[in-house]
């Protein structure tokens, strides 16, 4: 039973956090051809998962927010209102080209969808990953397949670098 937990301990850290799944795996002393299934299974079935909840979310919570809004109390609605004319105020005083957001969209232009699909499974989190592939690329039927296989691909680095180099870490 203890080691049926530690699997399941390793698919759940996976999908939330793939990258440092293996040296959990490491310290866990576990087999390496389960815990590895077991890893590859986390990270894809995590970001399957988190990328259809990601569309529920974005979806749901933009349908029904006109209604939200009109069902809570008037002081609630009156501080949103006056967050949102001072947040407007602030936009328009501000510098439209500033270096953070020509940083962000010479960024954006040059790595766009194939810099979440590389970098999400190693800096990023499944989750983060997910939600950023759904909002800016949900139209692109190449990004789910393309991410799941570099989670493979990514799985199998990471345990090829913690498992046969593991001097490397020390």
């Amino acid at each position: 039973m203890g080691y049926l937990l530690k699997i399941l301990n390793v698919f759940v850290l996976a999908s939330i956090k793939y990258f440092w799944t293996p040296p959990y795996v490491k310290l866990l002393n576990l087999e390496f051809w389960e815990t590895f299934l077991a890893v590859e299974a986390g990270g894809i079935l995590g970001f399957i998962f988190y990328y259809y909840l990601s569309g529920i979310i974005i979806h749901k919570f933009l349908e029904h927010l006109p209604k939200l809004y009109c069902c809570t109390p008037i002081t609630f609605q009156r501080r949103v209102d006056i967050w949102l004319d001072q947040f407007k105020e602030r936009r328009r005083q501000r510098r439209k080209f500033t270096r953070r957001n020509k940083f962000i969209v010479r960024t954006r232009m040059k790595y766009g969808m194939w810099g979440i699909i590389i970098l999400t499974p190693i800096l990023l989190s499944i989750p983060l990953g997910a939600f950023l592939g759904k909002k800016y690329y949900e139209r692109k039927r190449r990004f789910l397949p393309l991410m799941i296989f570099s989670i493979f691909l990514w799985g199998i680095i990471s345990f090829i670098l913690f498992y046969k180099f593991p001097s490397i870490f020390r």
